[in-house]
């Protein structure tokens, strides 16, 4: 069988739609389209049907699928050897899926390497979803993502960083004269979260299991508002330790450890399964653990406001 019929055929089983397979081969519609027939005609069966705005593998697709992809990973890897992915002169793009903390704290030396290194590259940004990460990389919509809590499925991927949460409050927070924070203050504090952390829930859930289970009296929707919001009021948050850090000299704010010895959260690499390009693929995955590697972890600060407006809580006084 002719190997751009297996190409065609494998990208559309895993992007589900004739366009994103004419893109990730860097070919027209129409052209996809004609292989799909040819194969139709080769292998006796539709391959695929409409599903609504995507398609939908028959169940003879189904099972060409692993021996088509395992047929041309090995082409590929053969292949691979004979053209090797050139940084310098190569023009391509690959798409980083980032959590708000991975843009602020990773990717400004990702970007400084890679420009060095590779100046035909681009670099597209995804926000994170973890919730659809397994199928983002499955389907080769993602080419790596950086992540806290792991994808469900088989992904195991590369640690890059292990981080340790503390809690952050304003310098003037009643519990920030006390050098360590009970547990009973702990679970009275007004808490303050942020839905950007992808590694919230595993903290979040890591704290339950220790008895010490947050009820957030707010929850926002970017880290860069923590600063302001703890300056300015009067709750407290959980945030890994080199984003407090890096938030203290701009900001009044100090730090506590929490009541309770939590493990190191771990920040991992996450590739895609899909085969193609895979000296492409492997050159970047290895640029950016590399890159994040000996990021210094200076996280943007943002500026506090001349004349803050502070709010205080009548119950703050009675925090155990």
């Amino acid at each position: 069988m002719d190997l751009n019929l297996l190409r065609v055929f494998v990208a559309v089983y895993e992007t589900g739609s004739v366009s994103a397979a004419a893109e990730r081969l860097f070919v027209t519609q129409s052209a996809v389209s004609q292989s799909l027939t040819r194969l139709r005609r080769e292998v006796d069966d539709q391959l695929f049907g409409r599903d609504g705005r995507a398609l939908r593998a028959t169940p003879a697709a189904h099972q060409l699928y692993p021996d088509f992809h395992g047929a041309l990973s090995q082409v590929e890897s053969a292949l691979a050897g004979l053209r090797d992915f050139d940084p310098a002169v190569a023009r391509y793009r690959f798409r980083l899926a980032l959590s708000e903390l991975g843009e602020v704290g990773f990717l400004p030396t990702i970007l400084s390497s890679l420009a060095a290194e590779a100046p035909g590259v681009e670099i597209e940004v995804v926000p994170l979803d973890v919730r659809a990460l397994t199928e983002w990389l499955a389907r080769g919509f993602v080419d790596l993502a950086i992540a806290s809590t792991p994808p469900p499925g088989d992904f195991v991927g590369t640690i890059l960083k292990s981080e340790r949460y503390v809690l952050l409050m304003s310098s003037e927070h009643p519990l920030a004269a006390r050098p360590q924070i009970s547990r009973n203050a702990f679970l009275s504090a007004r808490h303050l979260m942020t839905s950007s952390d992808s590694a919230a829930p595993g903290v979040g859930a890591a704290l339950e299991r220790a008895g010490l289970g947050i009820v957030p009296s707010l929850t926002v929707g970017h880290t860069s508002a923590l600063p302001g919001l703890l300056h300015a009021g009067p709750w407290v948050t959980v945030v890994p330790s080199s984003l407090a850090q890096n938030w203290m000299p701009t900001w009044p704010l100090t730090v506590r450890p929490l009541p309770v010895d939590l493990a190191p959260i771990q920040v991992r690499l996450f590739a895609r399964t899909t085969s193609h390009e895979s000296a492409a693929l492997n050159w970047f995955r290895q640029a950016v653990t590399e890159a994040v590697h000996t990021a210094p972890e200076q996280f943007w600060s943002p500026q506090p406001p001349w004349s803050p407006l502070r709010c205080r809580d009548p119950g703050d006084e009675a925090l155990g």
